[in-house]
């Protein structure tokens, strides 16, 4: 007869859950598309939940899980009907936590795509980002102007969002962006 073990003995490992948050307001115009790539592709090949905002916020998931790059980019762009508008970064976040979506987040490494610029006020996002630097195992944002020389977050809401990242990694040329990937990938 042999006892039954009911512990596990030795941990498993699994991969946390990345979440992908990419501003396409008007400002964001020309790093939008190759943003949406970038998470079409952690959506493709880790599991990852993405979200595009300017005015409101938009599930991207199941669309940029389609097998071909451009009819996933194109459904993606489709569905985005506030896309080239303005900004609202805490306003959209808090939606995010508010969601059926929010479980998503606990846990996870979550990455935004933003310049900063928004119209919500700068307190705002600053709570709207401690409540999500609370839930998630780190914060990443990627901006497209971090890696300007002598670049200085001046833009208030940036300044305010900035205390509640991990990380502001420079995202403006391809060769950035995998760095984001390598940011990531080492943060599992």
């Amino acid at each position: 007869w042999e006892p039954i073990r009911l512990v596990r003995i030795r941990q498993v490992d699994r991969p946390r859950r990345i979440v992908l948050l990419c501003d396409v307001s008007q400002s964001m115009q020309a790093q939008a598309t190759a943003y949406l790539h970038l998470m079409r592709a952690f959506a493709v090949r880790s599991d990852a939940e993405v979200f595009a905002f300017a005015t409101r916020l938009t599930r991207l998931t199941p669309v940029l899980a389609h097998r071909s790059a451009e009819d996933a980019i194109e459904q993606a762009t489709a569905l985005v009907t506030d896309r080239f508008g303005g900004t609202r970064i805490a306003t959209n976040m808090q939606a995010l936590l508010a969601s059926r979506h929010r479980n998503a987040v606990r846990g996870a490494i979550v990455v935004v795509g933003s310049d900063g610029w928004d119209s919500d006020p700068p307190e705002a996002v600053a709570a709207a980002m401690a409540r999500l630097r609370r839930r998630a195992h780190r914060v990443l944002w990627m901006n497209p102007r971090a890696a300007a020389p002598g670049f200085q977050p001046t833009v208030a809401t940036m300044a305010a969002a900035l205390p509640y990242c991990h990380d502001l990694l420079p995202a403006d040329t391809f060769s950035s962006l995998a760095g984001v990937v390598r940011a990531v990938s080492s943060t599992r």
